[in-house]
């Protein structure tokens, strides 16, 4: 760091049991294996919904349905957008959490309207759902993949829409869950 300010850096080298990986083509493919091989492969669920068997399992009632698929207000949003956490890295874009805050009256239309596009499915999530992933080395001249952190960084805008999501759910899910545990604690 020069100045408390932090420097990109760029990966010329990794060294791995046969020897140097150099060259982005190279460096990518073993950056990309090595996560993949420690990650694994995805599990497959064998997960079933038989709808003959929802008897004791508890159901989200109309009214709640209902405030689930309503859409989205202004409070709801401008309320997700000033409890996130300030100081946090920005996305892709560039724009922090701040910004959302502080020009909240100047973009909150343009905001509400990606809101309401994507109330009516008319957004595509794409377009916001994308992220920079940046490896932070562990060590001072890290030189194996090991030595290297993986960080992923959202655009703010996307994790609105999840704020947002996650504070509707919260509100339902503490009843479903609630009466769960009453269901099968007898």
């Amino acid at each position: 760091m020069a100045n408390g300010k932090h420097r990109k850096q760029h990966i010329y080298r990794l060294e791995n049991d046969q020897g140097a990986v150099v060259g982005d083509d190279q460096l990518k493919s073993h950056i990309t294996q090595y996560y993949k091989k420690l990650f694994g492969a995805p599990d497959t669920l064998k997960i079933t919904l038989m709808e003959d068997q929802i008897l004791d399992i508890p159901q989200v009632f109309l009214e709640k349905n209902d405030v689930l698929i309503s859409e989205f207000t202004e409070s709801e949003v401008r309320d997700a957008i000033f409890q996130m956490e300030h100081n946090k890295a920005p996305g892709p874009d560039g724009f922090p959490v701040e910004f959302y805050q502080v020009f909240w009256n100047v973009i909150k239309d343009d905001l509400m309207a990606l809101f309401s596009d994507f109330h009516r499915e008319d957004l595509n999530l794409y377009s916001l759902n994308f992220g920079i992933i940046t490896l932070i080395p562990k060590i001072q001249d890290a030189t194996k993949i090991q030595q290297y952190r993986p960080i992923c960084v959202l655009n703010v805008s996307f994790k609105i829409f999840t704020k947002v999501a996650t504070n509707r759910l919260n509100k339902v899910a503490k009843i479903v869950v609630s009466n769960a545990d009453c269901l099968y604690a007898r």
